[in-house]
């Protein structure tokens, strides 16, 4: 009785599939590291924009705008930090290291370093007079 095959598909495929396996599981883990920038970038995004809100400004940039206010009243910094921790503790997806929350004059910036990575992420935002912006609508 004459074999069709001699064996050698058996010994390349023991090969071939390890390496195909490996870039199968590569492509998934870059995905999933994209992926988690992606959050932490649109959730420092966020924060920064809540935290603009919250600060406090003289006219009328200093609106509370999310959730119900404290006696002391609402202090920026920490609750950008809060957040930041709940996120890192309760969310596998928010691998954070550090996070960085920076506020001047002008704008609001709130930084994030991913683990793994070490490379920082960081969003500014300016911060704006809704009333102004409402008065400046209304006169063009």
């Amino acid at each position: 009785m004459h074999k069709k095959w001699n064996g050698y598909f058996t010994v390349e495929a023991s090969f071939i599939l390890p390496l195909v396996l490996f870039l199968y599981l590569l492509i998934i883990l870059s995905a999933l590291f994209l992926y988690c920038r992606c959050v932490i970038s649109q959730n420092s995004f966020l924060l920064g924009m809540r935290a603009e809100r919250f600060s406090e400004e003289s006219g009328g940039c200093g609106e509370v705008i999310y959730g119900m206010e404290e006696a002391a009243g609402w202090q920026a910094q920490s609750y950008v930090e809060e957040r930041m921790l709940r996120l890192r503790r309760f969310y596998p997806c928010f691998p954070t290291t550090e996070e960085i929350y920076e506020e001047n004059r002008a704008k609001v910036a709130v930084r994030a370093i991913q683990k793994g990575s070490g490379k920082m992420m960081e969003k500014e935002l300016y911060k704006t007079n809704p009333i102004e912006i409402i008065r400046e609508g209304r006169r063009g």
